[in-house]
């Protein structure tokens, strides 16, 4: 019994030893680190809450018995007297939870924390209650081993973040709406990475009180607004309202009580020469600033080309410059009545060269700029510059083209926007994540959303070589090296697919999901086939490997990991039966053509396209009614039900391509011979068609 005691402490001494020895790995990097020898067992972890501590301090310290517990099984011991704790802490000042108007200049203390992790006790000093907070998530991530395995190294670390406002832009219009459990759960995971902001992008997807019909059992009520607000601000997260109070109001404009709204015809743009519009908005300006109790307020006003293109027409005489302004005034005087500070977007200097001088002082700009492009991002920046303005820039993850995120496409726009707000003294960074073509899950942009805050945070963005690995080890410790993988294979499969498909879909959204459900059979992807034959064949061999990993992390990973995982999964198996159905297309009329119309015999070629049970026709009716399902499954974990059905009806529509197929070339058997040989090519034969 004596020498078994003494082997377990032998190990429980070497595995210490082990984490002592290691540099910490910490996403963001603090400013100052320094490692000492030794460590802190989290079984040692006792804290003290005063009865009269605040709740956002007692949040904060319940973060920290979270941590122990996820490590140990155990919740940590309470002291009965300050003194005797473990963990002591010191708060500066109360309040100022939130990010802040005041701190524009840059010279806030209220993010600052300092760390030491000593022998029997670990100390955090905080300027409030918000330095505590993040002091909280660094420890999350020193904790290294499970059970009484489970420690702290011995550190001292002092940190404060380099851009005062880091945010995420969430699309809440355009594609699937998440459900109110899905968004507290993306604000838990941008807590820590130390994301202050979540803008929550808005056209009509909140209900509001005497417009019933928009957003009716589809959008968010007010409640659940109030609920994710209140939520956001625990995690020292400020959830503010992002909308649109000029274009981009397609789903409003498209009701007929609303269209006359519009300056065009059910289109996407207000008529700012129409005083209606104006009711309208101070209706909502007012509902929405009572909503939401942040001091910021982004109105959108981009991409504006509806006024734009009636003006250069001549329709009607107006000046599309003219009114982008007269309506920005309004919405800014209105805004100001509330205390808002506002905040929009600059694309139209594109169209209007003098207009960033022409904008209201108090208004903040917002560049945006989606292109790894130096150029393209300048091209923004510089008249902001020239009008020595404060601004925010706002980079994007590549999603909303791709059913998995172009990696290097992403990690490159946040790199060199990051540089250029760097160097030109940013105020914020959003990294903005869109949802246009409604089909691809957002869980798997979350390695790109981290990427984002924790090089705002930073001032210099992680290592993109290293950050799967990196982020893998934070986020799935017990099955890091099988998540590692998943997100390397992932990323290749979608660059193999981007080399397929997407070059001719100028005007729509950038990339390959475009054409995922194109016919495979027109002459043109046969053709685009052949020449791409070896990029389908890699995109289906590393989605494969994509796929392995992420069902053998599902065997052993955390409980509350198995949704996410299961997304990306989902996502693998979309695009290996993208690459798959374009190669199926290509062997069946190779097949066919090659056996009729070049060896003039029929060697069993129905047979190898429509066999009930392996032929090439039943392969594709299999995976895609089995993907139907897992895909619906994922939806749900994520989304409310709005737009399901819209994509559920591309597998419907699919399933029939290939079934119809299978009935068409059957009865072209059974209607003929059994050695008869067909003149014609398999294409035109049976002319495939949805």
């Amino acid at each position: 019994m004596k020498k078994s005691v003494t082997k377990t402490w032998i190990l429980f001494l070497f595995s210490i030893s082990a984490i002592a020895q290691n540099e910490p790995l910490l996403l963001p990097k603090p400013n100052f680190v320094q490692v000492k020898e030794g460590v802190f067992p989290l079984e040692n972890l006792s804290v003290f809450v005063p009865k009269n501590a605040s709740e956002d301090i007692s949040f904060a310290v319940n973060e920290l018995k979270s941590v122990v517990q996820e490590r140990t099984g155990k919740y940590p011991k309470t002291a009965s007297i300050s003194s005797q704790a473990t963990f002591q802490f010191k708060i500066k000042e109360t309040g100022h939870q939130l990010a802040e108007v005041s701190e524009m200049d840059g010279n806030s203390e209220r993010e600052w924390y300092q760390l030491s992790i000593s022998s029997g006790k670990i100390q955090v000093e905080a300027h409030t209650s918000t330095g505590l907070y993040y002091a909280v998530q660094t420890l999350r991530q020193l904790a290294q081993g499970y059970g009484k395995n489970a420690a702290f190294s011995f550190i001292t670390i002092k940190d404060k973040p380099k851009i005062t406002y880091r945010g995420i832009m969430m699309d809440f219009a355009h594609g699937g709406l998440l459900t109110v459990d899905e968004i507290k759960k993306q604000i838990d995971f941008l807590a820590k990475f130390k994301t202050n902001q979540y803008y929550f992008y808005n056209e009509v997807s909140i209900e509001l009180d005497g417009f019933p019909s928009l957003g009716y059992k589809t959008g968010y009520s007010k409640k659940d607004i109030v609920e994710i607000i209140a939520y956001g601000k625990q995690r020292h997260m400020d959830v503010i309202p992002f909308l649109n109070l000029y274009g981009h109001l397609h789903e409003l404009l498209r009701n007929e009580k609303y269209a006359n709204l519009s300056i065009g015809h059910y289109g996407h743009e207000l008529d700012p020469g129409n005083p209606k519009v104006n009711e309208l908005l101070t209706n909502w300006i007012g509902q929405y600033t009572q909503l939401f109790k942040s001091p910021f307020i982004h109105v959108g006003f981009d991409e504006t080309w509806e006024t734009k293109r009636i003006a250069d027409d001549g329709d009607i005489k107006i000046s599309s410059e003219k009114l982008w302004l007269q309506q920005l005034d309004f919405v800014q005087s209105e805004l100001k009545k509330y205390g808002k500070t506002v905040m929009t977007w600059t694309d139209m200097n594109n169209y209007y060269p003098e207009i960033i001088g022409k904008i209201p002082k108090d208004v903040i700009p917002v560049i945006w700029e989606y292109k790894p492009d130096t150029v393209e991002i300048n091209r923004y920046l510089n008249p902001v510059l020239v009008e020595k303005r404060k601004f925010l820039i706002q980079p994007a993850v590549s999603g909303w083209g791709h059913i998995y995120p172009d990696a290097d496409y992403t990690y490159t726009n946040i790199d060199l926007c990051l540089k250029a707000g760097i160097r030109n003294k940013t105020l914020g960074f959003i990294n903005s994540v869109w949802t246009d073509p409604v089909e691809p899950f957002l869980r798997p942009s979350w390695l790109f959303m981290a990427y984002g805050s924790i090089g705002a945070w930073q001032g210099i963005t992680a290592d993109k070589n290293k950050f799967a690995s990196d982020f893998a080890a934070l986020n799935f410790p017990k099955v890091a090296d099988k998540m590692k993988s998943a997100f390397e294979f992932l990323q290749k499969s979608n660059q193999n697919l981007d080399k397929c498909l997407g070059r001719n879909t100028n005007g729509m959204p950038r990339g390959t999901i475009i054409e995922s459900w194109s016919n495979p059979f027109l002459p043109y992807y046969l053709s685009n086939t052949e020449k791409h034959l070896a990029d389908f064949k890699n995109a289906r061999k590393n989605s494969e490997e994509a796929q392995s990993a992420l069902i053998s992390a599902l065997e052993k990973c955390d409980k509350n990991d198995a949704p996410f995982i299961n997304s990306l999964l989902v996502s693998a198996r979309l695009m290996h039966y993208t690459a798959t159905r374009f190669l199926w297309a290509k062997t069946v009329c190779d097949r066919w053509n090659d056996s009729m119309l070049k060896k003039k015999k029929n060697d069993f070629v129905v047979y190898d396209i429509t066999y009930l049970c392996h032929g090439l026709l039943v392969d594709m009716m299999d995976e895609n009614g089995a993907l139907k399902s897992a895909y619906e499954q994922a939806w749900n974990s994520e989304y409310k039900p709005y737009r399901l059905n819209t994509i559920l009806g591309r597998f419907d529509v699919e399933h029939a391509l290939w079934q119809k197929l299978h009935l068409k070339v059957n009865d072209y058997r059974i209607q003929n011979n059994p050695d008869h040989v067909a003149t014609k090519s398999f294409e035109e034969l049976f002319k495939p068609d949805f």
